[in-house]
């Protein structure tokens, strides 16, 4: 029997955080209000996010807790149809740090946060439910590190990187056989690693002058086995698609007998029975098709490795300055493979740039109390123009962020609201049967709001 093909990708049209690729630097509100630009030098224990190496700074045991929220909006162009809202709601991005200082110049630390993200909801008859409906990618890390003060000005860590790394997505596949849409079939992929994979990370600083100190840090490769199943359901089958097929080749086979006196109702039968027939093999087909997609699946992801270096800067006593840059080298994720059931494994081929993050910011001491906090940050679009999935919308980001922070006593409560503008360049996806469909994204914007807060005994 022949089988239908049920296309399942990896995909969804917008980031959570907007970010380039699907990382998250949201590690802590007076990060954010920073743009990041706190490698150099620590402010709280969301040093184990930035720099671990600059947790020597820290003299005091200090825990930090926090989260930002995200609300990503924007409106998507397909194939020159009237845009879409597209339009998730908000995410919550959860923050937790703890820095202990140890005898002989060594301090413990350990996080846990979002590193990666993805977020996307539409409505099923959008123009491409056969690419996502619904998906999500959460990858969290628990990272305990440990940082040793060399010298007075220099300090060096190490730390390991547990990745709890998910997928979850609801979609309208493409029932295809040879080249032919039958119509969709109704999917849900899900699926997680359980927390096994692991990375490593290291990073330093130095102390240049009294007020002038530069950090840097590396992050590994984290290989990401995905476990899971993948549901599918007939239930919504069209099967539209197919009259137009059956026309046309009746059509052609009746070609020879026109103008003969039976011609019509020779034509009548033979194209009812023709239509008949077809209709059946058709819904056999799909039935085949989705029942055999139905079952345990897993999926490889590779996340790629970054470095990131800064500067810090005390210009004044109250003025404090800042700048980070991070490379990540997203071109080694060329594609997602899935291991499906029955004859449907697929990879998503991808093909991303590396991409780079330029982060700077600024910090006024308004009083002893309250810290006065600004930033901008340019995050470079990875996407190629032609790729496999529309995983993320195209296009540079642009984000401005401002901050307050507040002192009392061994309490620091800081606060930040950020905004991310995006409009992207067209880029072409491919569906099931080859047609290669334009995806355009403009009007991007996403509020991101943080508070944390730190306590040191």
């Amino acid at each position: 029997m022949k089988k239908v093909y049920l296309l399942v990708l990896a995909s969804g049209v917008s980031s959570v955080a907007f970010s380039a690729g699907f990382a998250l630097y949201e590690g802590s509100a007076r990060g954010n209000a920073l743009g990041g630009s706190v490698v150099g030098k620590a402010v709280d224990a969301s040093a184990n996010f930035y720099n671990p190496a600059t947790l020597s700074d820290l003299t005091n045991t200090v825990i930090t807790i926090g989260m930002t929220t995200e609300h990503p909006t924007a409106d998507i162009h397909y194939d020159g149809h009237p845009s879409r809202k597209m339009d998730p709601g908000c995410f919550i991005l959860p923050h937790a740090y703890l820095a202990q200082p140890l005898p002989y110049d060594f301090t413990f630390g350990v996080g846990v946060a979002p590193e990666y993200g993805l977020g996307t909801r539409y409505h099923r008859n959008w123009s491409m439910a056969w690419d996502t409906c619904d998906t999500t990618i959460k990858g969290i890390v628990f990272n305990p590190n440990l940082s040793y003060g060399v010298t007075k000005d220099w300090s060096i860590s190490a730390g390991i990187r547990l990745m709890y790394f998910s997928f979850d997505q609801h979609s309208d596949q493409m029932a295809v056989s040879d080249g032919q849409n039958y119509g969709i079939v109704r999917d849900h992929l899900k699926g997680d690693n359980g927390m096994i994979d692991w990375g490593w990370q290291i990073s330093s600083r130095y102390k240049i002058t009294e007020k002038l100190s530069a950090g840097v840090m590396y992050k590994s490769f984290i290989d990401c086995k995905i476990k899971g199943h993948n549901r599918t359901s007939v239930e919504g089958y069209d099967d539209s698609a197919i009259g137009p097929q059956v026309q046309k080749g009746v059509e052609s086979a009746l070609a020879p007998y026109i103008g003969l006196p039976f011609y019509s109702t020779l034509y009548q039968q033979s194209y009812a029975k023709a239509y008949s027939e077809a209709v059946q093999k058709a819904h056999s087909l799909v039935n085949y098709g989705a029942a055999s997609a139905d079952g345990t699946a897993s999926a490889k992801v590779r996340l790629p490795q970054s470095l990131t270096m800064g500067l810090n800067y005390d210009v004044l006593d109250d003025l404090h300055l800042g700048t980070t840059v991070t490379w990540t080298q997203w071109s080694c994720m060329k594609g997602i493979n899935f291991d499906l059931p029955g004859n449907n494994d697929k990879t998503v081929p991808l093909k991303w740039n590396d991409a780079w993050r330029f982060g700077f910011g600024a910090a006024y001491d308004l009083t002893k109390e309250f810290t006065l906090m600004g930033s901008y940050v340019f995050d470079q679009d990875p996407c190629r123009k032609y790729q496999g999935s529309s995983m993320l919308p195209p296009g540079d980001r642009h984000i401005a962020t401002f901050g307050l922070g507040y002192k009392w006593g061994n309490l620091d409560i800081s606060t930040s609201y950020g905004l991310v503008f995006m409009n992207g360049d067209p880029l072409y996806v491919k569906d099931a049967t080859g047609t290669r469909h334009k995806l355009e994204t403009s009007n991007g914007i996403s509020h991101a709001v943080a508070v944390t807060v730190s306590y040191r005994f």
